[in-house]
């Protein structure tokens, strides 16, 4: 049975990339932060670790052990150097595993807002990348990983994924808090248009890639749905859920990476990945979906899953 090593597995994508692994019938491993982390990935017969990111040195011997390590550990805090931890502990990895024999792969998690500014025209993970300035570092991290391909025992793959959502609500949370509020506040100019993925979706094309790894290997890869989603039909659907109930939408000058990603207008062309991984999207789009998605959130807001 393949070895699988999550890090990053306390976050919102980590998990569900666990959960999938896990139900793909591979042996996971998935590194969080604390105990209760630990105890609700136990449950879905995954096997936690804990321990700290930031200290690769402090788990060699799970490094070790695995024959394919995902980094889903991407967040907006992150720092360069923190992911060059990760880099460093994997090419020391791919080195000890070739010593002994065997392949080892590895996929990194990267970001599509590298890709920056697509306009209505539209971009493929091949075009010239416009990365916000908060993340410019990124762009030499997906190269300091694909360099890790240099070793002939070492398969790598960079996902770029698009805006996350579904089940405990993901990156549309402030949509569903400013319709509690009544008042839903939104960065930029509400003329752009996201390229969104279903948590599950997303998920499964992690699994899709490591099945895959020797034929993918050196790729980059993005991950999105087939159809972007508008701001205005974001807000039309959450005052759909409003009924009679009045919201108001506002808007802001971005004040952090984050808001500047959600005022961008990306529109990615998703068709190499679909065609090397035989992956597809199977999940409603957010507009399609989000009665449903907007119920998830307030259970898990009322209990956290």
């Amino acid at each position: 049975m393949t070895n699988v090593l999550i890090l990053g597995a306390s976050g919102y994508i980590g998990k569900e990339v666990s959960r999938a692994f896990s139900r793909a019938g591979f042996r996971v491993r998935s590194l969080v932060r604390n105990e209760e982390e630990a105890r609700i990935l136990a449950l879905d017969e995954i096997h936690p670790i804990v321990g700290d990111i930031k200290r690769p040195e402090l788990l060699v011997e799970h490094f070790d052990e695995a024959d394919v390590i995902v980094d889903t550990s991407i967040d907006y805090n992150e720092t360069p150097e923190s992911t060059r931890g990760i880099l460093n502990a994997v090419k020391q990895a791919g080195e000890r595993r070739a010593q002994r024999g065997g392949q080892l792969t590895f996929i990194h998690t990267s970001d599509l807002w590298v890709q920056g500014e697509t306009g209505y025209q539209g971009a493929s993970q091949d075009s010239d990348l416009q990365p916000l300035e908060g993340i410019a570092w990124r762009v030499k991290a997906e190269q300091d990983a694909l360099a890790l391909v240099r070793a002939p025992n070492v398969r790598v793959v960079v996902l770029r994924p698009a805006l996350v959502y579904g089940r405990i609500g993901g990156h549309f949370d402030r949509v569903f808090s400013g319709l509690d509020a009544g008042n839903i506040r939104l960065p930029g100019t509400l003329e752009n248009s996201l390229s969104t993925i279903h948590v599950d979706d997303l998920a499964e094309l992690y699994v899709k890639v490591a099945e895959r790894a020797p034929v993918l290997k050196g790729l980059t890869l993005t991950a999105a749905n087939r159809s972007s989603e508008s701001i205005q039909d974001i807000i039309r659907a959450a005052r759909r859920l409003a009924g009679r109930r009045e919201i108001k939408v506002e808007v802001h000058k971005p004040a952090n990476v984050n808001e500047e990603g959600t005022a961008l207008t990306q529109i990615i062309d998703t068709r190499t990945t679909r065609a090397v991984t035989g992956w597809e999207p199977r999940k409603r789009t957010f507009v399609e979906g989000v009665a449903e998605y907007y119920q998830s959130w307030k259970a898990a807001n009322k209990q956290q899953i």
